[in-house]
């Protein structure tokens, strides 16, 4: 699980204003590779200064390196989940 805090409202507001026009796939492409995988989000659009991905990587830094230029956007707290338990219905 990677927390995204954004650094500033501005980035925040420009992230989403970007982000906007881009579709699902578009955005599941461009945070794909052989060493990390975009797979979930959760956001409060710009209520909010932190959103939550899930992503699965061979590493941490791997994630940082999907992200690119990106990643300078926010503080970047990547917490390892091993376990995963899905009850979903």
């Amino acid at each position: 699980m990677v927390e995204h805090r954004f650094k500033t409202e501005e980035i925040r507001d420009k992230y989403f204003e970007m982000s906007a026009s881009m579709t699902e796939d578009d955005i599941r492409a461009n945070m794909k590779n052989d060493n990390a995988s975009f797979q979930i989000n959760w956001n409060n659009e710009k209520n909010d200064m932190v959103m939550y991905c899930w992503r699965k990587a061979n590493t941490p830094e791997a994630i940082i390196e999907t992200l690119g230029d990106m990643a300078d956007m926010f503080e970047n707290k990547i917490k390892e989940m091993p376990n995963i338990m899905n009850v979903s219905d």
